[in-house]
């Protein structure tokens, strides 16, 4: 039996078609959930059945911001701890289709009562677990990282960094801008970005000192996108990882290598899945458990 998966994000969208739950064949579009939004959910998917040369009647399983507030269906979120099988309290029926369903999600209620939400890296985590079944921290970087903790191969809690969105926002819109004349990355720079959030006070006041780094020539421009890359992610990672001797790192590969970097200037060894792989066999791990019935 033919299945197709799209992890559906907010600015892509990757696709997988499965066959009795092997992967034979992928596609990938810039058409995420804002993109779509503009062109019809149902014309963006139906680019994808296309592409696969199968019918609207075949299996189709979508999972990310595809199912939240503003995407095709809203789908409820699981509430952590959850395992592989819990995630069938957050699927939603697509009526377009014959048989088409959405996977909401997951929920993180904290003690003080402030939640943590994902969509679509629950996929991952579960993915994680079926190649490192024994990960207790695992780590999926990105625009908004994900810190997540397992117990007994349940999801069991998580936190959200925005440290990529913060990059991109103090670089781009901040006078950090004027700081930098280079965006090459330079290893060396990037660790001393990360040693300097090693000693670091607050963040709201230490980030200023990367101003008066640059003012009296510790870092220069052609240096200081890298040392404000490893600032934010030493930073994040100085609270994340706390305590841990060992993460999961679950990302693109660009995006493992700088967290690997910075984990092991912190005395962190790490362990590395890319998140194509891990989405894939997160589907696996899905259809195996009959989430979606």
């Amino acid at each position: 039996m033919k299945t197709v998966f799209c992890d559906w994000g907010t600015s892509n969208l990757r696709a997988y078609l499965l066959d009795n739950g092997e992967l034979i064949n992928e596609y990938s579009s810039s058409k995420g959930l804002m993109a779509a939004r503009e062109v019809g959910f149902k014309k963006v998917l139906g680019e994808v059945l296309e592409f696969f040369q199968v019918s609207d009647a075949t299996t189709i399983r979508l999972s990310g911001m595809i199912g939240s507030k503003h995407g095709w269906q809203e789908a409820p979120y699981a509430h952590a701890p959850v395992s592989v099988d819990d995630l069938q309290e957050s699927v939603v029926v697509l009526k377009e289709y014959p048989d088409a369903k959405i996977l909401g999600g997951v929920y993180y209620e904290m003690p003080n009562g402030k939640r943590d939400v994902m969509r679509g890296e629950e996929v991952q985590v579960f993915g994680v677990l079926e190649k490192y079944p024994d990960a207790k921290k695992i780590c999926l970087p990105g625009t908004h990282s994900k810190w997540v903790d397992v117990e007994e191969s349940k999801l069991n809690a998580f936190s959200t960094w925005m440290t990529g969105d913060l990059f991109r926002s103090l670089s781009e819109h901040t006078i950090f801008k004027e700081q930098y004349s280079s965006t090459d990355f330079n290893e060396a720079a990037f660790l001393k970005g990360v040693h300097s959030a090693r000693e670091a006070g607050p963040l709201m006041n230490s980030l200023f000192h990367l101003r008066t780094d640059y003012l009296f020539q510790n870092v220069d421009a052609t240096e200081f996108h890298s040392y404000l890359s490893g600032f934010l992610i030493g930073s994040e990672i100085k609270e994340a990882a706390k305590g841990c001797s060992e993460v999961y790192l679950c990302g693109s590969g660009t995006m493992n290598e700088y967290y690997e970097t910075a984990l092991k200037s912190f005395g962190v060894m790490t362990m590395t899945i890319t998140s194509d792989e891990a989405t894939i066999l997160g589907i696996q791990a899905v259809s195996k458990e009959k989430i979606y019935g």
